[in-house]
């Protein structure tokens, strides 16, 4: 369907910003070309909108390309001073123009005056130099190591100059008087002055045109003309326009002689690169010139030509490049025409009057005798036309016998066209199509009869490829277009067509067609246009099945609404389809595109009409059936079935003998869509009603069909896994058919069912337990009591086999789909051998979670096959479980309003509540993961839609019951509703959809009996669309729940899943909602926070030790510490800090989990801003990570504790007890050993006050360790620890005074340095302020900072105090901007006196740079196994002591 955006483009009746495109254009003029980049994606935004309907722009385009053209044309006067940005600028929105509406109705606007005509070939020169320096330069870049696309950046902005500048100079060539009298170097040089604009070519390109015998200005124009037919681009194509329009000009005979040569050169060019654009261009210019020209002026040239294009045709390069061979079948086409006399054929057929559309409609309407008198009326005029032209052709054909001239030319001409037919690239084929047309149309009548046979003979063979029959199809279009296809032929042309029509040729897994088909239905679209009713005669029963066939039935999208257009145009045009008006009610070009739709809704509605059935049907039997995609054979299956209420006893004696045969066919597809097509018709037939009912022969052949393909082994080998569903529907729409079987045929088919239920494929396994389903219900009754519990006791077993996976999956659909009184008896061992099965095995190699998925999906659709067991009495629950689909729940759609009105016994509800709701709500704790990802998500899946089902049912049935059976059941919908709640903010998209679509399920139901907390949930949840959940929408809603005590720990599992995941977004979002929850609804409620944090330790204590919640929880408690009102639980009045700690001690022991020890890094130090006891507990803990053994926890860790300790607030003495540990950098141990013995040393028994102080003396310390791998005989570095800290204390600093402050020069060069460096910033900070607020002063001053710097401090603000306002108008609107730059000025003080009130801070700043370059030098120094390559290659191992120095 189209889309809002292109009914909207379609439907448009004017240009609605026309106003807006001239005040754009104005722009331009005004500013003389400099505003022309800036209004150019503007610009061309809004005439690309209407480039589907570009006549709209017709009516601005003077008022465009007038103003535009002009400043070209001012531009254009003086070529060397004139701006090539702005001209760059004004051409591109002139090639834009010209792209959207076309050159030749742009063109039409510019000026055409004798004047212009030099000054805009001085203009082209003078830009063609500046290219050919550009690309000397590039060479040199090149040369010099510059990359391709900067060498070529210049050149490649200005390809729209040429363009238009060619366009118009195409125009201006066609001065109606000699070139010469407007050549000013002609008159120059004969007047002795010096050349005017138009003399711009060099001494040696004048000599020679005037050697030549033309113009020095057209040899100008030449040589430029063949530069440009080398560019790859649009200009290429100008450029043949201009040659065109100008060597065909009765003046130019020697210029027309110099560029033949010049072009049978460069066509005969080798395969260089340059020849690759070169030869595409020439060729384009010499079918631009013989199209233009005069033939009695051609006829030489096109001789002269003709046998380079044929070599061109037949060289290494046409074989390579699409362009050449196409543009060579042009050139030939046009030599061809050029041959032979411009007349139109006397002998083609013409229409002797235009279709009418209400004439058509009426006349299929009509009826009676006024109706055939009409008709005899019409065919007798017709008679009478036909008649006159007779005598007409016979005239013509004696005249033109005598005129055919270059006979043998033109069979050259005629047999490149037709090779070019089956040429392998469509676009050579449809330039050869036309050619053939064009020729063909002024050939006499028997040599254009004898091209129509050479056509239909070489093409249209079971042995020519599908090129062939796509060129023509595509030339027999172009003859009927043009009346040369005429009506006597039509008899054996229609037949082709309609075999193109269906034409599809398997290519190993694949087919090839569809291009043909769509080429046959535009012949039917020329057909419909071409001829009148009455000539295509009794053609029509063949071409409007073929036709609604295709559109109905084709596999590609294109082909069917090709057909249907086709169709459409036959209709209207014609008028004699069999009930075309109302087929085309429902079959057109939108209803087709969707091909289900097509096939089971279009197409047995056109079936209605008895003309098509047949077509319709055995184009499916014949064709579809046994098509090379599957899924199309099984569409296929469902549209016959679809056919069969018209007509069903063709089915019977024709369809059934005919497909029942195929179905033991050696060949996969025949056999694959046979036998889908008879297990779709069977019950088709069935439902019918009695006249349907199949005959004693066919019904013993279809039962015996599987017999028959197991006795064959056709489910085995290749095509076995494409088989068996076929099978297993076949036996489904045997049981739903109620064929009689024996036997041995049912224990032949529940063998299948058996091994189809064992196979490895979920597809198989799914359709078997479907088509079980049916069987047990058609079948199975009349078996032995002990054979039915036999078969029921297999399925169980299966469920723990461990050895083979697919039986498990297999057993467990196989018991949900088992009908009710099959269960009966065994539903305990069913339900617990299912829920066994539900739950994660504890080998890792035994675990499937698909079998899991199938438990617990059997588990669900058994309980509720159980349930309408109970209700119905035992039979209403076997015959709606007799009724599945797949995947074992089928029962479950067909019993749920029975179970609604009917009352659950006690024990029915407990055993529901105990059996199946329990391990379904155990299935919702399912996270296991494998290499695919998540797939416990598929089991929680599974569960949540079981007991969004299952509690709607038993929660009300449960009224009736005592009150404990009724709190359990609440408790378990409560629990039920907290785990959805828990999986709407997880990490899965799909998941959080499917949780809040089981939760609006489940909540009425809920709320009803008073469920608690349904109601706070229901107000988050109930109302809003899924995809919100999805979309992370409502997310914040879900959050606000955390108000609830009894939500919060679900709640926060939950979202701590979803802020530990992988996903950014997703977690800064569930972090956002989390932290603003918090901190709008418990921000200061102490107890509430308490009540939160305890719900975090208890999530936390669950998921102790495991692996999965382990680095979200400890990313959620850094989050809810740093964020929200948590913070303020201070021991001793909380324990929640002192709990959190010591299970984030027990996290990070022995852990390896960088991920984990960075989150856990965190939380320590948002701990150390707590009261003691925590804080130095936390801060011990976090300066143990500086020894770890990962380098990035140490330097993570480090830069948090660092980041920690700025917030402490400094000892009162100052001190530092750090003359031990600056002892230790002798020690022979590694530096990590090192930092564990100072930090040991520095945190015991130290208040948490000092340590901020020793934590920088021992960066320091670390600082002065020598490197572990210095070279033997350097010297080492060794710094005394009074000496680092003289030079390194934070109290030098502050001991400053300022108001002592002694200004030197040193001072003095500093401060005016940073005075400058403020102002700067003070800058560039309003400019950024300026371009939110006031785009008009932010461009000026932009410009105004362009010319005068900032840097230069205060003469810049003196300069910009004296410059005077200015005011500036807007064009778009008109509205007028004041600018005062004094005012600028004053807002730059402003703002420099406010960043230099941050320098207070610049002390303090120095000293952090010169820790961290001290950190820097430690981190680089510390020896780190292979953090060092260099270190790495001189150990060559790990384990190597350090090198000792002498």
């Amino acid at each position: 369907m189209p889309t809002e955006e292109s009914e909207c483009t379609s439907g448009l009746r004017h240009v609605e910003e026309a106003d807006e495109l001239l005040l754009l254009v104005q722009r331009v003029a005004d500013s003389d070309g400099y505003e022309a980049t800036k209004v150019f994606p503007r610009f061309a935004q809004i005439v690309s909108k209407y480039q589907e309907q570009a006549q709209l722009l017709d009516p601005l385009l003077e008022g465009a390309v007038q103003p535009l053209a002009a400043l070209l044309r001012t531009m254009a006067a003086d070529p060397p001073t004139a701006d090539l940005a702005s001209v760059r600028g004004v051409s591109r929105l002139l090639w834009q123009l010209s792209v959207v509406r076309g050159y030749k109705t742009v063109l039409r606007f510019f000026p055409n005056d004798v004047a212009s005509f030099e000054p805009v070939v001085a203009l082209l020169l003078h830009l063609d130099q500046r290219e050919q320096a550009a690309a000397t330069d590039s060479l040199l870049r090149l040369d010099e190591g510059h990359s391709l696309w900067e060498a070529q950046a210049s050149s490649a902005g200005q390809q729209g100059i040429p363009y238009v500048l060619l366009l118009w100079m195409s125009m201006l060539v066609l001065i109606p008087f000699d070139i010469a009298l407007v050549d000013s170097s002609l008159s120059a040089s004969a007047g002795g002055g010096a050349p005017a604009a138009g003399g711009t070519a060099s001494q040696g390109s004048a000599g020679a045109a005037a050697a030549a015998g033309y113009p020095p200005i057209v040899g100008t124009i030449l040589g430029l003309c063949q530069r440009y037919l080398a560019s790859p681009g649009s200009s290429r194509e100008m450029a043949a326009v201009v040659l065109g329009r100008l060597l065909t000009r009765p003046d130019m005979a020697p210029a027309l002689r110099q560029f033949l040569g010049w072009g049978c050169v460069a066509l005969a060019s080798g395969d260089s690169q340059r020849a690759s654009f070169l030869v595409p261009g020439t060729a384009l210019a010499f079918a631009t010139l013989f199209k233009l020209g005069q033939r009695s002026a051609l006829l030489g040239p096109a001789a002269q030509v003709f046998p380079h294009a044929v070599q061109l045709l037949g060289s290494q390069l046409a074989a390579t490049n699409a362009l050449a061979r196409k543009l060579a079948v042009k050139l030939v086409q046009r030599i061809g025409l050029v041959f032979l006399r411009p007349r139109l054929a006397a002998w083609r057929y013409q229409k002797r009057q235009k279709s009418n559309m209400s004439a058509n409609l009426g006349a299929a309407a009509a009826a009676g005798a006024a109706a055939g008198a009409a008709a005899a009326a019409a065919a007798a005029q017709e008679a009478f036309a036909e008649a006159q032209r007779v005598a007409a052709e016979a005239a013509a054909e004696a005249e033109a016998e005598e005129d055919v001239e270059h006979a043998e030319q033109l069979e050259g001409v005629i047999e490149a066209l037709l090779t070019g037919l089956a040429d392998r690239d469509t676009v050579v084929r449809w330039s050869a199509a036309k050619g053939v047309g064009r020729v063909t149309g002024r050939l006499p009548r028997d040599l254009g009869d004898d091209v129509l046979g050479s056509l239909l003979c070489a093409f249209f063979t079971p042995g020519a490829g599908d090129t062939a029959w796509h060129g023509g199809c595509m030339g027999l279009a172009e003859l009927a277009r043009r009346g040369l296809l005429l009506p006597e032929r039509l008899p054996e042309v229609v037949p082709l067509v309609v075999a193109a029509l269906e034409y599809d040729v398997r290519r190993g897994p694949c087919s090839v067609g569809a291009h043909v088909r769509d080429a046959a239905a535009y012949v039917c679209w020329a057909f419909a246009r071409a001829y009148s009713p009455h000539t295509l005669g009794d053609t029509v029963t063949a071409l409007a099945p073929a036709l609604i066939t295709a559109a109905c039935y084709d596999r590609e999208v294109n082909c069917r609404r090709a057909a249907a257009a086709a169709f459409q145009e036959c209709v209207g045009r014609l008028g004699s389809f069999p009930h075309g008006i109302d087929i085309l009610t429902a079959a057109d070009y939108f209803t087709v595109s969707v091909r289900a739709n097509a096939y089971l809704s279009v197409a047995p509605f056109v079936a209605a009409f008895p003309p098509y059935f047949e077509p319709l049907a055995w184009h499916l039997l014949r064709s579809k059936a046994r098509h090379w995609e599957a899924s199309l054979r099984e569409l296929t299956a469902q549209a016959l079935a679809a056919l069969v209420p018209h007509r069903p006893s063709f089915f019977l004696e024709h369809a059934l003998p005919f497909l029942l045969p195929l179905c033991t066919d050696p060949v996969l597809e025949a056999r694959h869509g046979a036998v889908c097509a008879v297990a779709e018709l069977l019950p088709a037939l069935k439902d019918a009603g009695p006249e349907a009912q199949l005959p004693a022969g066919l019904q013993v052949a279809a039962a015996d069909l599987v017999p028959s393909i197991v006795a064959a082994r056709l489910t085995r080998g290749k095509g076995g896994e494409v088989m068996r569903p076929a099978i297993c529907r076949l036996v489904q729409a045997s049981a739903a058919a109620g064929l009689p079987l024996s036997d041995q045929q049912q224990q032949c088919l529940l063998g299948q069912l058996h091994e189809n239920l064992r196979h490895a494929t979920p597809e198989v396994q799914a359709a078997a337990a479907a088509a079980l389903s049916g069987f047990a219900a058609r079948y199975l009754r009349q078996a032995a009591a002990d054979e039915q519990q036999q078969l029921v006791r297999q399925f169980t077993a299966a469920l723990s086999d461990a050895g083979n996976v697919a039986a498990r999956r297999g057993g467990a659909l196989a018991l949900g789909a088992l009908p009710c009184w099959l269960l009966a008896g065994q539903q305990a061992a069913v339900l617990a051998a299912l829920a066994a099965a539900s739950v994660p095995e504890e080998l890792a190699d035994e675990r499937d979670a698909e079998a899991r998925v199938n438990a617990v999906k059997a588990l669900a659709a058994v309980a509720l096959t159980l349930l309408a067991g109970q209700a119905g009495g035992g039979d209403a629950g076997g015959d709606a479980a007799s009724q599945g689909a797949s995947n074992g729940t089928s029962s479950t759609g067909n019993s749920t309003s029975s179970v609604a009105t009917v009352a659950l016994s006690a024990e029915a509800v407990r055993c529901a509540s105990e059996h199946v709701l329990v391990p379904l709500l155990a299935a919702l704790d399912d996270y296991s993961v494998d290499n695919r990802g998540d797939v416990g998500s598929w089991v929680r899946e599974a569960a949540m839609e079981g007991l969004a089902r299952l509690l709607p049912l038993l929660l009300p049935a449960s009224q009736a019951h005592p009150a404990p059976q009724q709190q359990r059941l609440a408790e378990l919908a409560q629990r039920a509703l907290l785990a959805m709640l828990r999986q709407a903010v997880e990490r899965i998209a799909r998941m959080r959809e499917a949780a809040a679509s089981c939760l609006q399920q489940l909540l009425p139901a809920a709320q009803a009996v008073g469920v608690p907390l349904a109601d706070e949930i229901a107000a988050a949840v109930s109302g809003r669309a899924v995809e919100q959940f999805s979309e992370l929408e409502a997310l914040p809603a879900v959050a606000a729940l955390l108000v609830h005590p009894g939500v919060q720990p679900a709640l926060l599992e939950g979202l701590c899943f979803s802020i530990g995941g992988l996903d950014a977004q997703l977690s800064a979002a569930a972090g956002n909602a989390l932290a603003d929850a918090v901190q709008e609804q418990l921000q200061e409620d102490l107890p509430r926070l308490e009540t939160l944090g305890s719900s975090l330790l208890a999530v936390w204590r669950r998921h102790r030790g495991g692996g999965r919640m382990c680095t979200p929880l400890l990313l959620v408690a850094d989050l809810l510490l740093s964020r929200t009102a948590l913070r303020d639980l201070q021991p001793p009045g909380s324990s929640f800090p002192g709990q959190l700690l010591e299970l984030v001690r027990e996290e990070i022991k022995g852990c390896s989990d960088v991920q984990r020890l960075h989150a856990a890094a965190g939380v320590l130090c948002q701990l150390a801003s707590l009261e003691e006891p925590v804080r130095g507990d936390a801060l011990r803990a976090a300066l143990l990570l500086l020894g770890n053994r990962y380098p990035k926890v140490r330097r993570y860790a480090a830069e948090q504790v660092y980041t920690m300790l700025l917030t402490f607030e400094p000892a009162d003495d100052g001190s530092q007890d750090v003359e031990a540990a600056m002892e230790l950098p002798n020690h022979s141990a590694g530096n990590s050993v090192f930092a564990s013995m100072v930090v040991a040393a520095l945190s015991a028994a130290q208040p948490a006050s000092h340590l901020s102080r020793q934590f920088f003396g021992l960066a320091r310390c670390l600082a002065a360790l020598p490197r572990r791998h210095s070279a033997p005989g350097r010297s080492r570095l060794t710094v005394q620890a009074n000496e680092l800290n003289h030079w390194a204390d934070r109290s030098n600093y502050d001991s400053h005074d300022s108001d002592s402050w002694q200004w030197s020069q040193f001072d003095k060069d500093t401060a005016d340095t940073l005075l400058r460096v403020l102002t700067a910033k003070a800058v560039k900070r309003l400019l950024h302020q300026l371009m939110e607020l006031d785009q008009f002063k932010a461009q000026w001053f932009n410009n105004y900072c362009s010319e005068h710097p900032p840097a230069d401090g205060d003469k810049f603000l003196l300069r910009l105090f004296k410059a005077p306002s200015v005011v500036v108008r807007e064009v778009t609107t008109g509205t007028d901007h004041t600018i005062d730059p004094a005012n600028l000025a004053h807002r730059v003080i402003q703002i420099r006196a406010d960043m230099a009130q941050t320098l207070v801070e610049l002390p303090k700043y120095i000293e952090l740079q010169n820790t961290e370059v001290l950190r820097q030098h430690l981190t680089a120094s510390t020896y780190l196994s292979g953090s060092s390559e260099q270190g790495y290659k001189e150990r060559r191992g790990y384990y190597r002591g350090r090198p000792q120095s002498k």
